[in-house]
């Protein structure tokens, strides 16, 4: 799973973005997500067990089901994610 984070070409107006990705039946919705820097991803546990979300840059802790974690996207770049207690 990656993110891909590139150079916003305009101003962002009324704040950042926010783009969900849902975590459900063991699986991230999105594989691969494309974003603009100064996006935020959000993260949606829908599994009965807990979740997580790490990153290089980016660890959420454990996501239970009906929560989220989010992250803010500062910099161009692909970021790489796996959730650790399972292989999604």
């Amino acid at each position: 799973m990656f993110l891909t984070a590139v150079a916003a070409n305009a101003k962002i107006s009324g704040g950042s973005k926010i783009v969900d990705v849902v975590i459900q039946n063991f699986a991230f919705s999105s594989l691969s997500v494309k974003i603009s820097a100064c996006y935020t991803v959000k993260w949606i546990g829908m599994n009965s067990v807990d979740n997580t979300v790490e990153g290089s840059i980016f660890t959420s802790g454990a996501i239970s089901k009906g929560q989220s974690y989010e992250f803010l996207f500062a910099e161009p770049g692909v970021y790489n994610y796996k959730c650790s207690p399972h292989p999604i």
